[in-house]
């Protein structure tokens, strides 16, 4: 079966770096993929003289790039990049684009995820937006109650099936991405302004071989992941009752 696959993130290049592998392996698949973008990243430069619009403009044409490889449509909420906040307004945006994009599978941010690899502080962009994320998931996505005037505009409730969060502490699933690995490095490195060859290159198979290697994995990506129901309680009863 086909499945509408809708990956939520801040930034361009995100989705990649997050889950590039397991995206590349479903795109060959045949699933659909679309990239939801909240912010343009228009603060993802280090020259004082470049201008917001000019990294934009940058930034749109490699991720068109990337987006490519996938055979994926984007979608730009085009929030400001650095500032972004968990917000209504954020939250009824993404049930929009849910509720237009009709996913089987959402991908997105971790939001309890605040440090990585003992260098990084998880970009408070990312958190923000893995909350939103997660927030507009339950229950405002599959509520009619909750913004009513997204009914008025057409668009029905849904219910997503499954939802994949990385990276994360807490993995419960392991892609193994090893057939796909050349092909994610290349990936990234559309993104030019933001990820140098090699270096690239060195930090991505030294991730993906550190999550891979205790589940007997040459290279890999992992995820926390969950299995939603259009009712909660019957599911934990152990009936499935997905709205597709």
């Amino acid at each position: 079966m086909t499945k509408r696959v809708l990956t939520i993130f801040a930034h361009p290049d995100d989705a990649e770096t997050m889950a590039g592998g397991t995206l590349l392996k479903w795109a060959r698949e045949g699933h659909e993929i679309t990239l939801c973008l909240i912010t343009d990243g228009d603060k993802g430069t280090s020259d004082p003289d470049d201008t917001p619009e000019a990294v934009v403009e940058r930034r749109g044409i490699e991720q068109a790039r990337a987006a490519a490889r996938l055979r994926a449509d984007v979608v730009r909420l085009s929030y400001e990049d650095g500032m972004l906040q968990p917000t209504l307004e954020l939250r009824r945006d993404l049930v929009r684009v849910m509720r237009q994009v009709r996913p089987h599978v959402v991908v997105a941010g971790d939001p309890t995820v605040w440090f990585r690899h003992g260098t990084y502080i998880n970009h408070p962009d990312h958190r923000a937006a893995a909350q939103a994320a997660v927030e507009a998931l339950y229950p405002a996505v599959k509520k009619h109650a909750i913004f009513p005037e997204l009914r008025a505009e057409g668009l029905e409730p849904h219910v997503v099936e499954e939802i994949w969060l990385g990276p994360t502490d807490s993995p419960d699933t392991w892609v193994d991405i090893s057939e796909v690995f050349k092909d994610k490095l290349e990936l990234i490195c559309e993104h030019a302004s933001q990820f140098p060859p090699a270096p690239t290159r060195a930090a991505f198979t030294r991730m993906a071989h550190e999550v891979g290697r205790e589940h007997g994995l040459a290279l890999a990506e992992s995820f926390r992941t969950l299995r939603l129901s259009s009712s909660t309680v019957r599911s934990l009863a152990g009936e499935r009752t997905p709205d597709r």
